[in-house]
């Protein structure tokens, strides 16, 4: 991840040091200013999993830093015979250290506020969806589909959950797979039952499939932000595992 471009996730690389700390400075305010309009229009993915990654990243690197100013050889100037320790001449700083550490003070900080902010409006958006299984449950969930209902309509996705091992807990859910199968338009002769029973007719490898129906009252952009919380709150419910920062637990009558 180039983290003073701010263009991208980039696992190969973390900070790339430049020449101008104003204009890194800028590049990384214009980022934060980038996701929060994107909040504005509650849409939060994939920006609250890349700021999660950037954090983490950049702790990581902080630690690095203080792991190898530790390790680099130093000049033996005396020894301390009230506390029985060597005396080390201090460290030449030829400006690469103070250079990532301003930008660590400098990032951090608006990083941090911009996670806090967007798990905010995650928890309000969760606490206007209603979600809750169609029918009878199969004893096997780790395929069926999900209904995303804004008004009268209901999309309809095809999920399965493979395992996958290694996966950061804050990410499982995006092990859920997804693909679009139809629109359907809800009414009096065309409830949640009829679509799952009209599904079942269609795709005949699936008997009794696990249905899932999420319906909210707001407006939520489907790709950045309503998919990615039904799959949250899916994946807890048929593979709950420890995750602090994913409190998803709203099942609800629809």
């Amino acid at each position: 991840m180039d983290t003073l471009s701010w263009s991208g996730p980039d696992k190969d690389r973390l900070v790339h040091m430049a020449f101008d700390e104003e204009l890194d400075r800028y590049r990384v305010l214009a980022y934060l200013q980038r996701v929060d309009g994107r909040y504005r229009e509650h849409k939060l993915y994939p920006h609250l999993d890349e700021l999660q990654q950037r954090l983490q990243q950049l702790l990581a690197l902080r630690e690095e830093q203080v792991r190898l100013r530790d390790a680099l050889p130093k000049r033996l100037i005396g020894f301390d015979p009230e506390g029985n320790s060597p005396l080390y001449a201090p460290l030449v700083d030829d400006g690469l250290w103070s250079n990532v550490e301003a930008m660590l003070d400098f990032s951090m900080p608006g990083i941090k506020r911009m996670l806090d902010l967007g798990r905010e409006l995650r928890d309000e958006l969760c606490a206007r969806i209603r979600f809750a299984p169609v029918g009878v449950l199969p004893l096997s969930t780790q395929e069926g589909y999900i209904l995303l209902c804004q008004g009268r309509e209901a999309s309809v996705y095809a999920y399965a959950v493979p395992l996958y091992h290694g996966t950061p807990a804050l990410l499982r859910y995006r092990s859920v797979r997804t693909h679009y199968v139809t629109t359907c338009t809800l009414g009096p002769g065309r409830s949640y039952e009829r679509i799952k029973a009209e599904l079942v007719k269609a795709h005949r490898q699936l008997p009794n499939p696990a249905t899932f129906v999420f319906e909210t009252d707001v407006t939520l952009p489907r790709v950045e932000t309503f998919m990615p919380l039904a799959k949250q709150l899916v994946y807890e419910l048929i593979a709950p595992v420890s995750v602090p920062d994913v409190s998803l637990d709203r099942t609800r009558p629809v």
